[in-house]
This record gives structure tokens, C-alpha cells and sequence, in this order.
């Protein structure tokens, strides 16, 4: 009879006596066959804070227009109000505070944004207005570059339990890997923001993106 050769060769050798003696009382075989190298059950350790609601938020800086202004509200989360149909592309930057100014993209495993999307699409047609909310938005949180250019996106029902556009405050954890699936741009982190393309000429949007965190996390 032929060993198994899916069993590691030490054990085919193994004298059949004290094999047999180890499984009875029960004793653990030694095995170089595998080694568990993560948890995929540990949460992400938060390593890079760089907002929370209630904390001090002078360091932090907005790129903002009309179509998407970003603000503070009265009890201190960040607040980026957009309206209208066209190409958004608000950013929130950070200078001091003990933060660094950017960092590579493998630098961290997950950005985790704390937030909610409030809000709807007014939609006209033939003078009746109704407003619309698909379950998912496509609304994505981007990573930018210094010069503005993305370097990775996600939308913010990827990491929700049903798919949905959260409109209630959520945590949101974004593996980087997959922010940038489709490859990174080049540069540093330096900024982290919304993108949206133009709507249709009927529709003009009337939402609240309300962030009560950002921070970069390590497993």
C-alpha cells in the first residue's frame, strides 16, 4: 500500500505504535504544514486620527465651491452640504497637530470614516418635482493626492452589511487594497474627500454628508 500523499511525509513514516498511542491520549501532532499568520476576526487598531467630532479641528483645511460647501456644524462634525447637478469634488486637508503632512498609501490597512448621508435627488418632470433615493447612491470617499488627483475610491455602501447608502450615523471600514483596486495613482496621501460626476438637467441634488471621524487603521 502507497502512502497518502496529501499527508506530510513525516507522518507516513511516523512508527504506526506511538501514532496510534498520541491519537489515543489525545496529543497535539507536530506539523510544519501550515501557519495562521492573521486574525481575520481582530479589529483594525487606529494608528492616524485626523478628525474626530469634539477635538480640536484647527489643523484642518476644506477645498470646497458653491455645489459642495464644506463647514463645521454647532456640535462639531464636519459637514459637506451639496446641492445642485454638477461635478463635486470636495477635499479636507490637514497641517499640524502632530499629523504628517501625507503618507504612503501602504502605510495603513483601512481608512475608517465615521458618517452618515443625508438627502435625496429632486427630480423634475413636466413641472411635477419628486424626490428620489436609490438604496445605493454610488457616492465614493476618495483618497487625493497634493495635486488633487485620486489616488483611491470606494463608495459608502461597499462596507455596509446591506449595500445601502448609510443615512444614519455608521462606521465605515475601507480596506485600502480595495480603494485602490484599480491601481493607485502616484503621490501621498495628503487629503480625503467626496467626488460625484453631473446629474441630469432635471435633477438637482439636495443632501448632508455629516463625518464625525476619519482615521487610518492597521490590523
Amino acid at each position: 500500500m502507497y502512502p497518502n500523499p496529501s499527508i506530510p511525509s513525516r507522518i507516513t513514516s511516523f512508527p504506526l505504535g506511538i501514532l496510534a498511542l498520541l491519537c489515543f491520549l489525545g496529543l497535539p501532532l507536530k506539523s510544519d504544514a501550515f501557519e495562521v499568520i492573521k486574525d481575520i476576526n481582530k479589529e483594525p487598531v487606529e494608528k492616524l486620527v485626523i478628525f474626530e467630532k469634539g477635538k480640536p479641528n484647527k489643523h484642518l483645511s476644506f477645498v470646497d465651491d458653491d455645489h459642495c460647501k464644506l463647514s463645521f456644524t454647532e456640535d462639531g462634525s464636519i459637514e459637506c452640504r451639496i446641492v445642485g447637478n454638477a461635478v463635486i469634488k470636495p477635499m479636507i486637508k490637514w497641517k499640524g497637530n502632530g499629523l504628517p503632512d501625507s503618507f504612503k498609501l501602504k502605510t495603513y490597512d483601512y481608512l475608517i470614516l465615521t458618517c452618515r448621508m443625508e438627502g435625496s435627488v429632486k427630480q423634475t418632470t413636466n413641472g411635477k418635482t419628486t424626490d428620489m433615493r436609490p438604496d445605493n447612491l454610488w457616492f465614493p470617499v476618495v483618497l487625493f493626492n497634493d495635486a488633487g488627483e485620486v489616488l483611491g475610491s470606494g463608495s459608502l455602501a461597499d462596507p455596509t452589511p446591506d449595500k445601502r447608502t448609510p443615512d444614519k450615523t455608521t462606521v465605515l471600514k475601507f480596506p485600502i487594497v480595495q480603494l485602490t483596486f484599480w491601481g493607485p495613482g502616484k503621490g501621498d496621501v495628503s487629503a480625503v474627500g467626496f467626488t460625484w460626476g453631473k446629474t441630469h438637467d432635471n435633477q438637482s441634488r439636495d443632501f448632508r454628508v455629516i463625518v464625525d471621524k476619519i482615521a487610518f487603521a492597521n490590523d
